[in-house]
């Protein structure tokens, strides 16, 4: 017996795509600003973008919503 109202278990192409472009890693922070790791890591301590999230004990991943909201509000 299948119930309709349970929620989907599967992602479709699209929207696996977006789950993984969500997320950056400090060397695609760094290609995105053109500079290095350290600096990225240096814009953080400054406040002028977000930390990243922290997913293991060494995987950080920032947020692009969150990237994206600072770099408007530099630009402001």
């Amino acid at each position: 017996m299948s119930d309709t109202s349970s929620p989907q278990r599967w992602l479709n192409a699209e929207q696996v795509s977006a789950r993984y472009e969500r997320w950056l890693n400090a060397e695609q922070v760094a290609a995105r600003y053109g500079c290095g790791r350290v600096t990225v890591y240096r814009m953080v301590k400054r406040g002028q973008i977000p930390a990243p999230v922290q997913f293991s004990g060494r995987m950080s991943r920032w947020d692009v919503i969150g990237l994206n909201a600072a770099d408007e509000k530099r630009n402001a």
